[in-house]
Order: C-alpha cells, then structure tokens, then sequence
C-alpha cells in the first residue's frame, strides 16, 4: 500500500514559514538572555552616600560649636587711652592721664598728640585759628572743612579755650589790609566800612555797626568776639 502527504505550494510555503518563526523565536530568546547584563551593584553609591551626610553633619555640629563659643566670649574693655587689662570688675588703671591743651596758644606740634589729628589737620587748625586771632567756642573749628568731621564734645575732652581770648579789630583804625585778611570780613563789608567812616567819622557801636553795614544777625554775634570800637 502506498501512502504519502501531499502539500500544495501555499501549504509548503506557510509550513516553511511556521517552522522559521518558531526556530528565530527560540534563537532570540536565548541570545536576549544570554547577553543580558547583570543587575547594578548600588552598594558603592549608597556608601559615597552616607559618607557625605556624615560630612554635613560633622560641619553642622562644629558651626554650632563656634556660634556657642562666639556668645560665651566677652572681650575685654579698656578705658580710652588705657591698654591695661582691668583687675576686677571694677577697677583699672590708665597708663597716662589726659592734658587738655590751650586751643588758642598751642602749636601744631601739639596738636599732632591729640587723636584723630595728623600733620595736616593740626596745621589747618593753627593756620584758621591765627586768621580769626583765636577761637571763642569749638563750633568755629568745624569752619574749616577738613575738621568738619571731628565733634566739639572730643574737641572739650582734649583742648579748653579762656574767656575773651580772642584778638581785637578796631573798627574805626583798622586799614583795609587788616580786615580783609580776617575770615569773618569780606570786600563789601569792609568797603562798606571804610566808606562810612570816611563820610561819617567814627562808628560808636555794634548797633550802628550793624546799621550801617545790614550785616545779618549771625554774623554780628561772631564780629561781637573781634570787633572794639
């Protein structure tokens, strides 16, 4: 008896087909499988991971550490013009007592002995000083610009001025020379002067004075200091 399996041409070829999907299935699985990488290892990172928080935290702890010592420390104080550390709470002892100067007869030399004053400043002092033939009160000192800055209550701890210390204009001898040179005469007060006492004779007083000039209020309370008749 003969038997046989006959397969037309499409049957063949969708045999053929199956059995090639089948064989490259199997092949892509093992290959896949073959080739896959092993799982990463998160050991190493979580190390590096926990070494850096430690480092925070041992920085947090020693900032805390410095901020606590920064309010427990207390630095010591001193007297102006004492570099001995007290001895109690209460006691100390300068090095050196403070020599209060005579504004009006001290020389730039001086003056240079007094803090916040250097060559410059102690010669721009003596300099006005002599132009106004003296001061009457501290505040005149801050007339001159590059003494603006110093206060008149340091100006009194180091320096004391006498009462009419101060030297005078005679209003009705003085040349036009002498009271232009000083800071509180300009021309037109000076030739307003000289005018009048050429045409009138003498001045008699400040009341006049400022009759004839219309020196305004300010100004005449400075001239009181300088100005005789």
């Amino acid at each position: 008896m003969k038997t046989g399996i006959k397969f037309t041409k499409g049957e063949w070829i969708g045999a053929m087909a199956l059995a090639a999907l089948i064989l490259g299935s199997y092949l892509i699985y093992y290959l896949y499988d073959g080739k896959q990488e092993p799982p990463y290892d998160f050991s190493a990172f979580e190390a590096q991971v926990a070494a850096f928080e430690a480092e925070q935290q041992r920085l947090a702890d020693s900032m805390e550490a410095v901020q606590a010592h920064s309010r427990s420390f207390r630095p010591r104080t001193y007297s102006f013009g004492d570099t001995t550390p007290r001895k109690g709470k209460y006691e100390k002892k300068p090095l050196y007592e403070i020599i209060r100067l005579d504004l009006n007869h001290c020389d730039t030399n001086a003056v240079k002995t007094v803090p916040q004053f250097g060559s410059k400043r102690a010669a721009k002092l003596v300099e006005y000083r002599d132009k106004l033939g003296g001061f009457y009160s501290f505040e005149q000192v801050q007339e001159v610009y590059i003494l603006q800055s110093i206060d008149t209550g340091f100006l009194a701890k180091y320096f004391f001025i006498r009462a009419g210390d101060t030297r005078k204009i005679n209003i009705n001898t003085a040349t036009y020379k002498e009271m232009i040179q000083h800071p509180y005469f300009d021309a037109y007060l000076t030739k307003t002067i000289l005018a009048y006492r050429e045409k009138h004779g003498a001045i008699q007083g400040f009341s006049e004075l400022q009759e004839v000039t219309h020196a305004y209020p300010e100004l005449m309370a400075r001239l009181k200091h300088y100005v005789v008749f």
